[in-house]
């Protein structure tokens, strides 16, 4: 019998193609399972982390409450449960050892000037004044550069709006560890933030062009958001009956004007440093942070002393092009000279990378900055500045476990971050 090759060909080439795509859909059952598998083992693995851990620190950098040589930190719950110098310390056995005796550990970094996760920084340009906008609606949790930050140290970040815009809106502050926002979140209006000077001066027909139309706008939008602020404050101690009606643009404001949230200005040079402390502290009473402060308004700097402002320099470091007589000026130096207390340093990010955060610091100290200032600078100082030192910027107990644990200076940048505690939790580990 004659054979008809080629339907044979065909039968078989149909089976072949049959036996090809078993063949497939077993290595795609297995890869789906093996990735099941992974994903199983990283659950077991986090759901078995300890949640009690013992740091066995060769230094101690409590930042509040001095140093401490051959120390040892209890973590608990997130929360430090315990600091002491080892002899004084028994471990429980419960706790898992992280054994850093021949390092040092500080408290996690604070940037209170960043526009991290945030598309880099968010303008609304419509419109001059924008108290109703808020930027932890658009705050990306998966950004590239976070885990990027919580290497180098960076733990706490206020995000904020950009400054085309001479009222940008409200910043968010949150920790640098979660999945989401909410899991993330500290505070959901970080600061009200305000820009005077150079960025927001508009190009088109309206005020925002002049330094004069800029503190008139400013001026007029405060008086409305303190007199819906003192409206709403008669009516809820029983001073005037009809409850006020509710207003979107300046519910927000309430918070700033009312204390629980400071103002972050984005001001530079003497003259617009000095009309920030005397618009925004002087004449509105509001919790003020003078931020960049940079080109020549450290020559203002002892007004600011005077004034329970806050002083946050950078990303510029230094003057030279406004100081006229050929020298170079650490601004850092310059306003803890004139004998402002109230200092931290900030990156701006992206104009500086969030991970440079501890390099600023290190430029701070090579332009005559002390190395305690400058620790103070990027930790409680910004925490004091932002309102959440009661949480973070210091190793104390009952605040959260945030943790740096280095070889040595936070400010040496030969020296790689070891690892990184956030709320009790290991965010980031050198050898993994």
């Amino acid at each position: 019998m004659r054979t008809n090759n080629k339907k044979v060909w065909q039968v078989r080439k149909h089976h072949w193609h049959l036996s090809d795509q078993r063949g497939a859909m077993h290595i795609i059952h297995l890869s789906i399972i093996f990735v099941l598998l992974c994903f199983c083992r990283i659950c077991i693995a986090e759901a078995a982390e300890p949640i009690k851990y013992a740091v066995k620190a060769g230094k101690i950098l409590t930042v509040t409450k001095g140093t401490i040589d051959h120390g040892v930190i209890l973590i608990e719950d997130g929360v430090i449960k315990a600091v002491a110098k080892a002899a004084d310390l028994n471990i429980p056995k419960e706790y898992k050892v992280i054994d850093a005796s021949d390092k040092w550990v500080m408290p996690g970094m604070v940037e209170i000037h960043s526009h991290l996760a945030g598309e880099g920084g968010l303008n609304d340009m419509v419109v001059p004044t924008n108290p109703g906008l808020r930027i932890a609606d658009v705050i990306d949790p998966e950004d590239w550069s976070i885990p990027q930050a919580v290497a180098s140290g960076v733990t706490t970040v206020n995000t904020i709006p950009g400054s085309g815009t001479n009222f940008a809106g409200f910043g968010v502050l949150y920790k640098l560890h979660g999945k989401t926002v909410d899991e993330m979140l500290v505070r959901s209006l970080g600061v009200m933030k305000i820009s005077q000077a150079y960025n927001p001066e508009r190009r088109g027909g309206d005020l925002g062009r002049t330094r004069m139309g800029m503190s008139w706008i400013l001026r007029d939008i405060l008086n409305k958001g303190k007199a819906y602020s003192q409206t709403w404050q008669a009516y809820e101690k029983g001073e005037i009956k009809e409850k006020p009606g509710e207003s979107l643009e300046y519910e927000n404001m309430r918070q700033a004007i009312e204390g629980s949230i400071p103002t972050l200005v984005h001001t530079a040079s003497a003259r617009d440093v000095m009309a920030t402390a005397r618009i925004f502290h002087d004449e509105y009473q509001l919790k003020t942070i003078v931020s960049h402060a940079t080109f020549h308004g450290y020559k203002v700097a002892k007004e600011m002393a005077k004034r329970d402002v806050h002083v946050n320099v950078g990303p510029r470091m230094y003057d030279f092009s406004f100081s006229q007589d050929n020298k170079f000026y650490g601004l850092a130096a310059e306003y803890k000279a004139a004998g402002v207390k109230n200092l931290s340093i900030n990156t701006d990010a992206p104009v500086l990378p969030q991970e440079d955060l501890f390099f600023q610091g290190s430029m701070a100290i090579h332009f005559g900055l002390d190395e305690k200032t400058a620790l103070e600078s990027v930790t409680i100082n910004s925490a004091r500045a932002i309102g959440i030192d009661d949480r973070v910027g210091s190793i104390e107990v009952g605040k959260d476990a945030d943790l740096i644990i280095k070889a040595g200076s936070l400010f040496d940048v030969t020296i790689p971050v070891d690892m990184v505690f956030i709320n009790g939790k290991i965010a980031y580990r050198k050898d993994t």
